[in-house]
């Protein structure tokens, strides 16, 4: 396929609110992680500081919900961060299959890396819509303070959900948008080699991780933030949402070129079948015509050919090494397994 100067090397675009941001804290000092769990601490004094100083708390009492609630928020920014690192990686790790010069390599990292403007106010009034929502449905863990402090409890709370459901929509613009280049990458590159695994398996695990970090919110959500999903409509729909969007991000993307290691494993076989078959009917040939030492070397030749064949035979088509498949199914399945065994078992004590 030629490759004709696109989107992704034109001239960058400039970068929404949260790329700024994840940007900045990367340029700090040891790549600012530190930053993360800061804010953590930040929402947790928040909320403690004014359930404390309002009364509703005792000094010193640690409220559940805001105490598992302050990471959602963090977690999503620190992986967003983590997974431009691994995205980065990826592309330097598959370039060689792309057959285009180097100097466009910084466009596409650009791009993987960072979120264009406009996707902000969209990401907060979801935030601000959900945050409210996912409140007014959550249970009620200070029955008496909410009677007696109803307009003090929002202050403490909303600002954790606020965080947490706004960078909802925003870890998925960018997934998304990353995961759509990674399908549009293997579409257009033009010098993928079947028999080079390194390049072939680049971005698969990008895929799985950024799959692995839903996956984690809606475990996180329905384990430790168990109590806080309990009837609560809106909490449990977004965790359906990131399963389903988990399990998509490792399969989609590379959909695309597991088609094209096919297609390219199809050529390679129809080609060492012809030339086993030119082979056979030049042997056949010398053996006729009483050449018999000259077969020696067509036996050899042949020989070679074969165990091309069989090598061909055995190149994968799809773009996981083994261990990450294993892996993610692992992440996938084993958090349901143990959450119906507990269950079981919870159940047969009860008895």
């Amino acid at each position: 396929m030629p490759h004709t100067v696109s989107e992704p090397t034109a001239n960058p675009y400039p970068a929404g609110a949260v790329s700024r941001f994840v940007a900045w804290v990367d340029g700090l000092p040891w790549h600012g992680w530190w930053v993360y769990p800061g804010i953590v601490a930040v929402l947790f004094l928040w909320g403690h500081g004014v359930l404390w100083a309002s009364g509703v708390l005792p000094f010193g009492a640690i409220d559940p919900l805001i105490a598992v609630g302050v990471a959602y928020g963090p977690f999503t920014l620190a992986a967003l961060a983590y997974l431009n690192g691994v995205a980065a990686r990826a592309i330097a790790a598959f370039w060689p299959a792309t057959g285009w010069p180097e100097a466009e390599r910084a466009a596409w990292t650009y791009r993987f890396v960072t979120t264009p403007g406009g996707y902000g106010w969209w990401c907060l009034v979801f935030g601000v819509v959900v945050a409210i929502g996912a409140y007014v449905g959550a249970p009620p863990s200070l029955p008496e303070a909410r009677d007696a402090n109803r307009a003090l409890i929002p202050i403490a709370y909303l600002p954790t959900l606020l965080m947490g459901y706004s960078m909802l929509p925003a870890a998925l613009v960018h997934a998304w948008r990353q995961l759509r280049l990674v399908a549009r990458i293997h579409r257009e590159a033009r010098a993928i080699d079947p028999f080079d695994r390194g390049p072939v398996y680049a971005f698969s695990r990008l895929t799985a991780q950024a799959g692995l970090v839903f996956l984690v919110v809606a475990y996180y959500s329905l384990t430790v933030n168990g109590s806080f999903q309990a009837g609560n409509l809106v909490s449990l729909a977004s965790i359906g949402l990131a399963i389903v969007l988990g399990v998509a991000c490792f399969v989609v993307p590379l959909w695309g070129i597991h088609g094209r290691l096919g297609d390219e494993k199809e050529r390679l076989q129809r080609e060492v079948e012809a030339r086993i078959s030119r082979l056979g009917a030049e042997m056949y040939a010398r053996i006729d015509a009483g050449q018999f030492e000259a077969t020696k070397t067509i036996t050899d030749t042949l020989a070679g050919t074969v165990t091309l064949r069989e090598r061909i035979s055995r190149l994968p088509t799809w773009p996981w090494p083994p261990q990450v498949v294993s892996g993610f199914i692992s992440a996938l399945l084993l958090p349901v397994i143990v959450f119906l065994v507990t269950r079981v078992l919870s159940s047969q004590i009860g008895d």
